[in-house]
C-alpha cells in the first residue's frame, strides 16, 4: 500500500473545467480514478480525503499502487510506502472523515418488516429527539456522543479502542471528582447532495473525528484501515490518517 499527497500541479489552473471538477466530491473521485487506475476492469482500490491547502484542492490517498505523476503538469505527487509495524497496546493519533450510519428495522403498517435500512446517525438522532418530545436544540450537544458511539463500535470489530482521559469536575457536594472521558473530538457535520444525470441525487452526511486510539489487534486494525471506515468511500470518506502519539 502507498500513502500519497496529491496536489494540483502548476498547469492545472490552465484547465478551468478540470479545476471545477476536482473541487466536487464526484469529480474528485473520477479524476483520482483516472490517475490511479491500471485497466478498465480494475475495481476501486484506493481511499482518499480532500483537504484545502492554501486554496488549492489537495488529496491524501491510500492506494494499492503508487500513483503515476502526470507528465503534463496537472498533478504533483508525493508517495510513500504504507507499511507500519504496529503492536497491541500501541497508541496512535488519528483523523477520520466518515459518513456514520446506523441500521434501523423498516416498519410497515406499524410493524417491523424484517428488513433494515441505513440512516445517517445525526438524522436518526434528530428523529429520536422529536419522538421523545425533546427540543431539537439538544442536537448539537448530542452529535459528539452519537458519533463517538459509532466510532467505538467500529473499534470493537476493527482491533482498536478509543483512549479515555481523566477529567475533573465539581460534584454536587462541592468536592472535586474525577472521571473518564473518551478523548475524541467530533465536529464538522455536513450534509452532501451529489447530482446524477437521469436519476435521483446521492445524499449523505459526514463527520470529522480526531483523537487517540489504542491498537488491540494490529492485523484486524490494519486490514480495516486499508478497507476504510463506513460507507461513501467513493466520495472521500473512510480514510483514517494515523500519527505517532
Amino acid at each position: 500500500m502507498f500513502l500519497s499527497r496529491i496536489e494540483l500541479g502548476p498547469r492545472a489552473a490552465e484547465r478551468e473545467a478540470f479545476w471545477r471538477e476536482v473541487s466536487q466530491p464526484y469529480g474528485a473521485h473520477r479524476a483520482l480514478w483516472n490517475l490511479l487506475s491500471r485497466s478498465p476492469e480494475q475495481k476501486r482500490d484506493f481511499l482518499f480525503r480532500a483537504e484545502d491547502a492554501s486554496g488549492r484542492p489537495t488529496f491524501l490517498v491510500l492506494s494499492a499502487h503508487a500513483p503515476d505523476a502526470s507528465t503534463d503538469g496537472t498533478w504533483r505527487v508525493e508517495a510513500k510506502r504504507f507499511e507500519p509495524a504496529l503492536r497491541a497496546g500501541q497508541r496512535l493519533g488519528f483523523r477520520l472523515r466518515a459518513s456514520p450510519v446506523v441500521r434501523r428495522a423498516e416498519r410497515l403498517e406499524g410493524r417491523a418488516s424484517g428488513r433494515a435500512r441505513r440512516h445517517d446517525v445525526v438524522m436518526d438522532l434528530t428523529a429520536s429527539l422529536k419522538r421523545e418530545g425533546r427540543p431539537v436544540r439538544e442536537l448539537t450537544e448530542r452529535i459528539a456522543s452519537a458519533g463517538t458511539a459509532w466510532l467505538a463500535r467500529q473499534g470493537t470489530r476493527a482491533g482498536f479502542r478509543l483512549v479515555e482521559t481523566v477529567v475533573e469536575r465539581i460534584g454536587d457536594d462541592g468536592l472535586i471528582e474525577e472521571g473518564p472521558r473518551t478523548a475524541v473530538r467530533v465536529e464538522g457535520y455536513r450534509q452532501h447532495r451529489i447530482a446524477r444525470r437521469g436519476t435521483s441525487p446521492i445524499r449523505f452526511s459526514t463527520l470529522d473525528f480526531e483523537g487517540t486510539l489504542e491498537v488491540t489487534d494490529p492485523e484486524a486494525f490494519l486490514a480495516q484501515v486499508r478497507a476504510g471506515f463506513g460507507p461513501q468511500k467513493a466520495f472521500g470518506c473512510g480514510l483514517m490518517l494515523l500519527r505517532r502519539a
